[in-house]
């Protein structure tokens, strides 16, 4: 599974935003609490690019069940675990996870296990360093994924598996043919696009006949007969 990461990056400058660098050292969980139809990861990311309702407010990724949005950098901090300047919002990506009304939210937690492995992955991040918003305040959220906190862990921890593991390429379809002459098998033959191929010399001395292979040529010679 690929998908495309979308970037609505919030300029600098904005009041809605730190403006300070970071080391990734925590991967932080939320809910949106948004239940409103329409409160996609993209209906977030203009909500952030407008201000955030004149809130200090911001986050790294919105995903939603077909959509991810980016709207910080990785290495800048956002507000948004509550603690401040301390290390939930000084030192961990947030992701809001959307649960508006109508969404598919088991798609929408597959697509932020996806995201959170990448990002855990690439910035060299442990499985206990992947934390709900609670760990920072106390608050209950992310309020739907917390309840199973533990299957969204293991869904993450598959992605983390399927990175690590290299894919294995598809086996070739087998296409054997089993060629019979006057009720004896010969050696088999291939099936491609509808048409048996079989090895010339096999089926011609099946019928009594001589094969000859000029190199030279690149030339094969059948001749009635005794096949010697």
């Amino acid at each position: 599974m690929a998908i495309e990461i979308k970037q609505r990056l919030l300029p600098d400058g904005r009041t809605n935003k730190p403006s300070k660098p970071m080391t990734p050292q925590w991967l932080t969980v939320h809910n949106t609490d948004n239940e409103s139809a329409g409160a996609t990861a993209e209906a977030h990311s203009r909500y952030i690019l407008n201000g955030s309702g004149g809130m200090e407010k911001s986050w790294h990724y919105t995903v939603d069940d077909k959509d991810i949005f980016q709207h910080l950098r990785d290495t800048e901090q956002g507000w948004h675990a509550g603690d401040g300047s301390d290390p939930g919002n000084a030192t961990s990506i947030g992701i809001e996870v959307c649960m508006y009304a109508g969404m598919d939210e088991e798609a929408a937690w597959r697509n932020a296990a996806w995201l959170v492995a990448r990002l855990a992955k690439k910035y060299d991040i442990p499985l206990l360093r992947i934390v709900p918003h609670k760990h920072w305040t106390g608050k209950n959220c992310p309020s739907r994924i917390l309840p199973q906190w533990s299957k969204f862990l293991n869904m993450i921890d598959k992605e983390l598996n399927a990175i690590d593991k290299p894919q294995q390429p598809k086996p070739e379809p087998k296409n054997d043919v089993t060629v019979v002459v006057d009720g004896k098998q010969i050696k088999d033959g291939m099936l491609v696009n509808g048409v048996t191929y079989v090895p010339t010399r096999a089926i011609a001395e099946a019928f009594g006949a001589d094969v000859k292979w000029d190199q030279a040529q690149k030339t094969v010679t059948i001749s009635k007969g005794a096949a010697k």
